[in-house]
């Protein structure tokens, strides 16, 4: 179920997040089948970028990251007979639930999905607790956190971005939203050296410290891309 809770008329960008597993790890890019999917998306109008690969930490896991130039073109296909025969054809493969977001921007996302490793970490909260004042605590708690670590020591590669899921889901029976940030880092070690530092250990209060019920966080090399 999918909810614009963003009270901005800021937000530039429209990204769509999908992680599917699937039986084993594969290279999905030597797969027809996978790569029939990926390159079909290639016709579909408003989509401006798309990217994929293995998840770092559970390689039977495939991440895409679908970027669009607005939200009135994601959400055209999303009522589209052939968004329904595509994410069909995505769940026939795969070996759970899918975790599927859209997220609002306010910048672009196309260098941090160039980075290295991306990081997509995600905090979730309640529906009920979202309104328009929590939004802007989250937003401008993120863009504290971005001025803080966005530096060259920090091991941040390409940016970091963040905004709010608009898809609701159900997290230990409570209905909640995801505000998730994608952050491009040099790699995976680097990350977890940042977060040693005065900069990211002072600052990531502003988006850990907000009565969040939960994070998940996960890391991809997108080096597949359409």
């Amino acid at each position: 179920m999918a909810t614009n809770h963003s009270t901005l008329n800021t937000h530039c960008v429209t990204v769509q997040l999908l992680q599917v597993p699937l039986r084993s790890p594969r290279d999905t890019s030597s797969r027809p089948w996978w790569t029939h999917l990926i390159t079909s998306l290639q016709g579909v109008d408003g989509i401006t970028k798309v990217v994929w690969a293995s998840q770092h930490e559970d390689e039977k896991i495939q991440g895409i990251v679908i970027c669009w130039d607005s939200r009135s073109a994601q959400k055209t296909w999303a009522d589209s007979v052939e968004h329904t025969t595509w994410m069909s054809d995505i769940k026939s493969l795969a070996t759970g639930p899918l975790c599927e977001d859209i997220v609002f921007l306010d910048e672009s996302v196309n260098k941090v999905l160039g980075a290295q490793v991306v990081e997509i970490v995600s905090w979730i909260h309640p529906t009920s607790q979202i309104d328009g004042e929590k939004i802007r605590l989250l937003e401008d708690g993120f863009l504290k956190f971005q001025k803080a670590i966005s530096n060259e020591t920090s091991g941040v590669d390409g940016g970091l971005v963040a905004g709010l899921g608009q898809i609701e889901f159900v997290h230990q029976g409570v209905r909640c939203h995801r505000f998730t940030s994608l952050i491009g880092w040099k790699s995976v070690q680097t990350h977890y050296d940042c977060k040693a530092t005065p900069a990211f250990m002072e600052n990531i209060q502003w988006l850990t410290d907000q009565n969040e019920r939960d994070m998940e966080m996960v890391h991809y090399s997108f080096g597949g891309s359409s």
